[in-house]
């Protein structure tokens, strides 16, 4: 089991290690796993963001229209959690 944060709420769940989603058991968000491409830093990101900034390098990133699983991306490889953008 991997213990991820969820990037809305802040609330660290148990999820599968090898799930590349999953639905947020307190705020019902759709949560993905996401790679920077800048740094390649694995964070967690809500499905409904079209923009977030990577807790590693400071970046914006776009988030794509049609999400894929990348295979690097899997609940176990993940080591924070992504900021919405623009910060609030």
């Amino acid at each position: 089991m991997a213990y991820v944060t969820c990037p809305w709420c802040l609330t660290p769940q148990l999820v599968g290690d090898d799930v590349a989603g999953y639905q947020c058991f307190t705020c019902y968000g759709e949560i993905q796993f996401f790679v920077c491409p800048d740094c390649g830093f694995i964070q967690t990101v809500n499905k409904k963001w079209a923009r977030f900034i990577c807790s590693n390098c400071d970046s914006v990133v776009e988030l794509p229209r049609r999400w894929g699983y990348a295979p690097g991306a899997q609940a176990y490889r993940v080591q924070g959690a992504g900021l919405s953008w623009p910060k609030l």
